[in-house]
């Protein structure tokens, strides 16, 4: 199957899509290019380890949320189509769930074991608790 196959047949408009989640080389800026050339829309970016593509695909109006710690690029910085997105709705604006590096990491590997949730300390009394509403204090289960 060809990727433009697979992105045809895979990838519907409003799906939750990872690109990458890996270092720069490990980015697949063809899969990218197609979902832009194909015309994707209302797509959520779930961006453990978010690169160039998902700014990307932000400025060409395919995505409409980003669940992440961070769009941009190591060497450019962050990411001008987020940023104009988060702060002006340009294209149009964007739902941000904003996560920490870590607590996006243990999001998946509760899922990946069936957990509804996992507890961390990472995060308490920075402003992810604030912006965030997914993410909610807990009282300690083990003491």
């Amino acid at each position: 199957m060809s990727l433009s196959e697979a992105i045809s047949t895979f990838v519907q408009d409003g799906c939750n899509i990872v690109l990458g989640a890996a270092l720069e080389n490990a980015v697949p800026f063809a899969a990218t290019h197609e979902l832009i050339r194909q015309g994707r829309r209302e797509l959520n970016m779930i961006a453990p380890i978010s690169d160039i593509s998902t700014d990307m695909l932000i400025g060409a109006g395919c995505v409409t949320e980003v669940t992440g710690a961070w769009v941009g690029n190591v060497s450019g910085g962050m990411g001008h189509n987020f940023r104009r997105a988060a702060e002006k709705g340009l294209p149009h604006p964007i739902k941000v769930n904003d996560y920490s590096n870590f607590t996006i990491g243990m999001a998946f590997f509760a899922g990946a074991y069936g957990l509804p949730y996992i507890p961390v300390k990472t995060i308490l009394g920075s402003d992810i608790m604030k912006s965030n509403k997914n993410i909610r204090l807990a009282e300690d289960p083990f003491s």
